[in-house]
């Protein structure tokens, strides 16, 4: 639906948007499937206990920094431990039912941005950390992105109410909390060992989570600025012009709008935050545009 067609969207914004709208699974989807995969290739190329999958994907201080091996900063994330199906479930679980929620807010291009980012993120956290405290573990699953996801989510949504275990109705920011209480606690008291090895991850999730929602990011935009100053770079010295469009698509735009206008609908206007109001004046002036 293009901007032509939103009644709601004028220039003097009102609140009486629709109350928050879950995405339908879409790139989440292929996510999960990439993830199942991944732990389906760990199975199937086990062997006396030990898998080659599991050995060249998971994360390991050593290989990573020393060895050069980059790549497992984000493909510890598509691997689980193969002797624990819950680990898979809950996390593949977790990231279907709240990143639906979050999806609207950022559009599926920088979902997947930012859900890579936050990998690699929270993995940099956990061998950093472990290798500080002097334990060197091989660190597998996607709990750091799925909670750096969590983390985002409640932040846009603190008073949403989820149902824990499926029966305990709690908001979103509490249960935010007791999860970062549950890995800090064992960090904090010293007791971290090798069988909690996820609780810096998650923090760095957590982490990752928070400052993107307070710095305001847009990582596909940042990347869409470096490429196109590569291809300007590469492109002038051929002396061919290079126009680089500076909006977003509407498309995107579109999402961003109906999250916005959600979150008033929730929260009230006086919830936005700057970026928010920017990008319903865009909105705004993209309408005016179209109608003359």
């Amino acid at each position: 639906m293009g901007l032509d067609n939103r009644d709601y969207l004028r220039d003097d914004y009102q609140d009486d948007s629709p109350r928050m709208r879950i995405a339908t699974a879409g790139i989440i989807s292929k996510i999960i499937a990439v993830t199942v995969i991944c732990y389906l290739a760990q199975l199937f190329t086990t062997r006396n206990g030990v898998s080659f999958v599991t050995q060249w994907l998971e994360l390991q201080f050593d290989a990573t920094v020393l060895g050069g091996q980059i790549w497992r900063l984000l493909t510890y994330a598509l691997c689980h431990n193969p002797g624990d199906l819950l680990h898979l479930v809950m996390n593949m679980a977790t990231l279907y039912f709240i990143g639906r929620m979050l999806l609207p807010v950022m559009g599926e291009r920088e979902f997947v941005w930012f859900y890579v980012t936050s990998a690699v993120f929270a993995g940099i956290v956990g061998v950093t950390f472990y290798r500080v405290i002097g334990m060197t573990p091989a660190i597998v699953g996607a709990s750091g992105a799925v909670f750096a996801v969590f983390t985002a989510t409640a932040m846009h949504y603190p008073r949403q109410v989820v149902l824990l275990m499926g029966a305990i109705p709690i908001e979103l920011r509490w249960l935010l909390a007791i999860f970062i209480g549950i890995d800090a606690l064992p960090i904090l008291t010293g007791r971290a060992d090798v069988t909690q090895t996820a609780g810096s991850c998650h923090l760095g999730g957590v982490l990752f989570g928070y400052l993107y929602f307070r710095w305001h990011m847009s990582i596909s935009r940042w990347w869409d600025q470096f490429a196109g100053r590569i291809i300007s770079r590469r492109r002038s010295r051929g002396k061919l012009k290079v126009f680089a469009p500076t909006e977003s698509p509407e498309s995107n735009l579109d999402e961003q709008v109906d999250a916005i206008l959600e979150k008033i609908s929730q929260q009230g206007e006086a919830s936005l935050t700057a970026r928010e109001r920017n990008i319903l004046t865009q909105a705004s002036r993209q309408l005016r545009k179209n109608r003359s």
